[in-house]
């Protein structure tokens, strides 16, 4: 098991707490069990010191284009979708 960290926006961070599925730019490797630690960052990008822990309970890896990644980083990274669970 690992901790991988990943930033969330301030605007989101007390809302995105109880979600059970997560979807990210396949940037880091992952595989179930692992720890995704969401810093809360604030408008100018920084870290806040808060975070909370969620457990990757499963994971799928797509390359289908969304609203939020551009095509070129789609295809050369993909989107893990992650099933999440409290720790």
């Amino acid at each position: 098991m690992k901790i991988v960290d990943s930033n969330i926006p301030k605007k989101y961070f007390t809302k995105d707490r109880n979600n059970r599925l997560e979807a990210r730019l396949a940037k880091f490797e992952v595989e179930k069990g692992d720890v995704i630690r969401f810093h809360e960052v604030d408008d100018n990008g920084q870290r806040t010191g808060r975070y909370f822990d969620k457990k990757i309970k499963d994971l799928h890896k797509i390359h289908k284009a969304t609203k939020y990644w551009s095509k070129k980083d789609l295809k050369k990274y993909g989107i893990y979708v992650f099933e999440l669970s409290k720790i």
